[in-house]
This record gives C-alpha cells, structure tokens and sequence, in this order.
C-alpha cells in the first residue's frame, strides 16, 4: 500500500515540476490542440455514434433488467410457502386484529402477551 502511495505522490511532483517549467505558453499550446480535435467532425461524428450504442445498449439492459424483475415478482406471488396458509376472506380477523386470519390460526388462538383478556369487574 505505501507503494502505491509513493508512486502517486511523487508522479504528482514530477507533474508539477514538469508543468511548471512548461509555463503558461505550452499550457495554452495544448489546450488549443485539445479543443481543435474535440472540435473535429470526424471525433464528433465518433462521439455521436457511441452515444447512440451506449443509449441502445443501456435500454436493452433496462428492458432485460424490468423483465427479469416482472418475472420474479410473478414468481414471487404465485408460489405459497405453505398450502395451508391460504387466506380466508377479508372480514374475518385475527384475535387481535392486525392481520387476515389464516386457516391454520383456528389450531392456536390469540393470547396477548401479559395473560390479560380484558374480563375485568364487570358491575
């Protein structure tokens, strides 16, 4: 890892060293040849085309990714983790009220948590 380190810091240095002996004449100089090939038509006209393939390519990818996950979600709702948990319709709840009562909540009843059912002094 210090490697690493060392080699960056001091490529840093040496770029800095070089670029200031350079100057502002040879900085100008190269950003004049940088902004003339930008400005190429025949680098545009690349440019141009690799935008369209990695639009293309991107929308392939996000159509395949949305399928994929339609399939799954459909997966995902068809299958049961346990036939006997099949729902029993909507009005029916649980003893407390939170979720739809299933089919195999009639084996254990509900109990809250303290033993306390609510059957206090009833005047």
């Amino acid at each position: 890892m210090r490697l690493y380190r060392f080699t960056l810091v001091s490529g840093l240095a040496i770029g800095y060293v070089l670029g200031a002996q350079a100057g502002r004449e040879r900085y100008e100089q190269m950003r004049k040849m940088v902004r003339s090939v930008a400005d190429s038509p025949a680098v545009q006209q690349a440019a141009g085309a690799l935008h369209a393939q990695a639009t293309g390519t991107m929308k392939s990818t996000w159509n395949m990714a949305a399928a994929g996950a339609r399939k799954g979600v459909s997966r995902v709702r068809g299958q049961q983790a346990d036939p006997g948990q099949a729902d029993v319709p909507s009005g029916t709840m649980s003893g407390n009220g939170s979720a739809p009562r299933r089919a195999r909540d009639n084996q254990h009843p509900f109990v809250p948590v303290n033993g306390d059912f609510g059957d206090h002094d009833l005047i």
